[in-house]
């Protein structure tokens, strides 16, 4: 079949007459004119360099985030799917002609991109002979067919090598060659001066090699083509993805998410990288680590041979995970591995503890059956669909008792007869692997090793179009790291990742080989109605991912901000050439009466005894633990469809899911001892809590032990620290602080300060917060202070819940006015936080401040203010509670 293309599409006209609108005014170099010494046909154009650089102002004026230089270097970016090949094609043509232009060569990086470069100008080759009157010679770059450019630099006629970047990086190459034919080949290409275009530039074309070696070529102009533009230089054209998307120029997008939940209670274990030094190396590796507040969570955990994972985690289900070795070997291909006491040993990239089969099957059998109801629904519109799996192990596919082509065997076969309602006799024929293999075993791109199997080789890359006709039963397409960039195909439908860990294929690329608008046997493009419901959608791309949905768009989201460069909110970063400060002491303040008897109200230190009423803490303990619903390790599908995207965030509408066990690895851990060191309970209380639970929420627990400890942590802390502060009781100790070493008279620092020169203790406090360094400022400006200060971190206030330290402490003045020469003195205590609302403050906060009231009033101190969020505030409240 042969694929028809449309000539005026509005999106890929712009991005033509963007190309051609840098020369506006130049004059068209006729045939004759081409011809220079030594027979050779160049590129010329008549226009004044500085009326290019007036186009370039007017083209880029409208490009957000980019600022025109004087480089004869342009880009134009396109989503992935929307014609980038046929636009850059078609504007060699546009160029020659308009002006006259007919020497280009397309540098392409991977044999992939060569591949569907040169089956796209094979397949336009009608199109665009019969738009504008010519054919253009088309050369496939070969180092044993060099007199092809020798007569590429001699023709006159508009003329298009293709060469992929490794033939020009290095000085191995024979065109870059010393002797004598090769000199004088690359002095005639100088002269030609040929306009580069190069595709996927991000791929290794921006080295400082290639620089060199692209600037050897003295090409007249260079035009970058992409979607993800690395080093993008004078943007003149831009269509994005999500105006490519919401214009409807690429596929719909849904994404059928398969992951894991509710795994705390499972041995789970990522080996994340290798770590390599001059000493033992060492391994970063994902675990489910149980964190101070007892809830569990995934962190980077680094380990040493040795090292106990149930010590570094602290989490029991690793008890018996002791690290025996870590290193790489040829006997792993090179990765990473680290082995375990226990027999386990996992690879760099892999994971231990989810059911990997069980996942693998659910995406498969997912994916065969999307692909069969898409067939269903496309047959009568003469639409074969495809599908397309990426592995990150070749063996679990080509080996005959290979895991993926197992599964896939046995799924396809239930799938099958499910669907059709008959035995599968055409298995071996509806799947094929795409898979280029190096002489060390090492899966590659790599031209020679991927045409050892030219069968596969020419069906997958060079003839898409076979691909997308009835008469070829080939529908499931496997690949290992082949066709991650370059090669896309109109028809895939589906894309299923089947990768041990978290897929390792960037979500731009992974989406990028099946957003092409769908091809039926007629060659023509089919589109939807602009009316056309959402989900009903011929064209819709279903993306089966091993991780949850918000990941995967989270992930996707970022890599359009990283490789677009829009709207990046970047975090505020601390300047780190801040320089050291000294805050000196006021001498005269500190050794006034003010200071003193403001000191001996608040420098006796307490001591806190906390009293229990077991029966009471028994029985609220039992009451909020049956709270505690927690769901055992399933597997959750769930699909989702995005109606849009914006700039910021994808817009979607959630389907359906559902749910099935999983059969992760679990360990058994006893819930008696961990909830018991975890809230300083008794074992006693904490089985008596236990013991009071209902039998249905008893039998749950074991299906999730750790998620049930993570939930009941939380809880038993916060009743037995709200117990302990509603009984506790303060007594004085007998000891009293210095003030002598708890104000030194200078202080160094380099943190944030606020300057108190009217009344502070010192001429500048160090504040941890707007609200303090806004409360410092006012209470310095008071008339009604007399002093005050910055209560340092070795000011504590012990309580159930950790020592505590308040803000301020202030002596104020309050004269009357029948006598105004009789004052009196208040001292106070504040602490400020953002709100004045006691019950707004956080559980721990209310009860430290509850805790510090106790403290003051044993002190026989009534002036413990707190919440405090601004000067106005502590007044109000000075006057309720101590009539100032």
């Amino acid at each position: 079949m042969r694929l028809n293309y449309e000539s005026n599409l509005e999106h890929q006209s712009a991005a033509v007459d963007a190309v051609c609108d840098i020369f506006k005014g130049a004059t068209t170099t006729q045939r004759e004119d081409t011809f220079w010494d030594d027979g050779v046909s160049g590129n010329f154009l008549d226009i004044p360099i500085n009326k290019v650089r007036q186009n370039v102002r007017e083209l880029t004026e409208s490009i957000k985030d980019h600022n025109p230089t004087d480089e004869f270097d342009f880009s134009v970016e396109m989503e992935t799917g929307t014609g980038k090949t046929y636009v850059y094609i078609k504007t060699i043509f546009q160029l020659h002609q308009q002006y006259g232009l007919h020497k280009f060569i397309i540098l392409v990086p991977s044999v992939a991109i060569r591949e569907g470069v040169l089956a796209t100008l094979r397949d336009t080759r009608q199109h665009f002979s019969q738009r504008f009157n010519i054919e253009p010679t088309v050369i496939e770059y070969s180092s044993k067919r060099l007199h092809d450019i020798r007569s590429f630099c001699a023709t006159s006629h508009l003329s298009i090598i293709v060469m992929n970047k490794q033939a020009i990086d290095s000085d191995t190459n024979v065109i870059n060659a010393e002797d004598r034919d090769a000199g004088n080949l690359l002095e005639r290409l100088q002269t030609v001066r040929p306009v580069v275009i190069m595709d996927e530039p991000q791929e290794g074309m921006d080295t400082p090699n290639m620089v060199r070696r692209l600037a050897t070529f003295n090409p007249l102009f260079k035009l970058r083509y992409s979607a993800t533009h690395r080093q993008p230089k004078n943007v003149i054209h831009r269509l994005p993805p999500h105006e490519a998307y919401n214009r409807g120029l690429v596929k719909k997008i849904a994404v059928l998410s398969i992951h894991e939940t509710n795994t705390q209670s499972n041995v789970a274990i990522r080996f994340k990288r290798l770590n390599l030094s001059r000493r033992s190396p060492t391994a970063t590796l994902i675990l489910n680590r149980r964190m101070k507040g007892g809830q569990i969570a995934e962190r980077e955990i680094t380990v040493n041979r040795r090292d106990n994972l149930e010590i570094k985690s602290q989490n029991p289900v690793y008890k018996g995970w002791y690290v025996e070795d870590i290193g790489t070997t040829d006997l792993y291909g090179g990765k990473g591995y680290v082995k375990f006491t226990n027999g386990e040993q996992i690879h760099e990239g892999e994971k231990i503890g989810s059911d990997r089969e069980q996942i693998f099957r659910e995406q498969i059998r997912h994916t065969i059956s999307k692909h069969f109801s898409r067939k269903e629904q496309l047959k009568s519109r003469g639409i074969k669909p495809l599908a397309l799996f990426f592995i990150d192990r070749v063996a679990n596919y080509i080996d005959d008792e290979g895991l993926i082509r197992k599964l896939f065997v046995e799924e396809y076969t239930a799938q099958h007869l499910k669907v059709f309602r008959k035995i599968a006799t055409d298995i071996d024929n509806v799947h094929g692997g795409y898979f280029a293999q190096t002489s060390k075993g090492e899966f590659t791109d790599n031209k020679r090793s991927m045409e050892a199997s030219r069968d596969i080789y020419d069906r997958i890359l060079r003839d898409k179009t076979r691909l997308l006709s009835f008469d070829d039963p080939l529908e499931f397409i496997f690949s290992h790291s082949a066709l991650g960039v370059g090669w896309d195909n109109p028809n895939v439908f589906t894309i299923c990742t089947l990768n041990q860990s978290i897929s390792q294929i960037k979500k731009r690329q992974e989406i990028g080989r099946g957003l092409r608008i769908c091809v039926g046997q007629d060659g023509n493009r089919c589109f939807d109605a602009p009316e056309t419901p959402e989900g009903q959608e011929i064209n819709l791309l279903t993306i089966v991912p091993n991780e949850s949905y918000h990941a995967f768009v989270t992930t996707y989201q970022m890599e359009l901000h990283e490789e677009l460069g829009k709207h990046i909110e970047v975090p505020k970063i601390r300047n780190a050439k801040r320089t050291t400060s000294k805050i000196k002491r006021c001498e005269k303040r500190f050794n006034s009466d003010d200071f003193l008897h403001l000191w001996q109200q608040i420098a006796e230190e307490t001591r806190c005894r906390v009293y229990f009423d077991e029966g009471r803490l028994i029985s609220k303990g039992i009451s909020i633990l049956s709270e505690i619903v927690v769901t055992e390790n399933e597997l959750e599908i769930s699909l989702h469809q995005w109606s849009g995207i914006g700039e910021r965030k994808i817009k979607d509408f959630h389907v359906g899911e559902i749910r099935e066990r999983a059969r992760g690895r679990q360990t058994s851990v006893n819930v008696i001892r961990e909830l018991s060191r975890d809230t300083a309970l008794s074992p006693s209380t904490i089985v008596k809590i236990l013991g009071g639970l209902p039998i249905w929420q008893r039998e749950m627990l074991s299906l999730n032990p750790m998620g049930f400890i993570a939930e009941a942590v939380t809880k038993l802390r916060r009743l037995a620290q709200t117990e302990m502060v509603r009984l506790v009781k303060y007594e004085k100790s007998g000891q009293t602080l210095s003030m002598e070493e708890l104000f030194a008279p200078e202080v160094e620092t380099n943190r944030d300060l606020t300057p108190t020169p009217e009344r502070g203790l010192y001429d500048y406090i160090i504040h941890n917060s707007t609200v303090e360094e806004r409360m410092a400022y006012e209470i310095d400006r008071d008339r009604k202070v007399r002093l005050f200060l910055k209560l340092p971190n070795t000011y504590k206030i012990p309580t159930p819940i950790g020592n505590y330290t308040p803000d301020f402490a202030l002596v104020m003045e309050k004269h009357d006015f029948t006598n105004p020469n009789e004052e009196t003195l208040f001292y106070f205590v504040i602490e400020t936080k953002g709100t004045r609302e006691f019950d707004a403050l956080k559980p721990d906060e209310r009860m430290k401040i509850e805790c510090a009231v106790k403290h003051f009033e044993a002190l026989g101190m009534r002036g413990y203010l707190a919440p405090i969020d601004r000067m106005e505030t502590f007044k109000k409240k000075a006057r309720e509670a101590t009539g100032f």
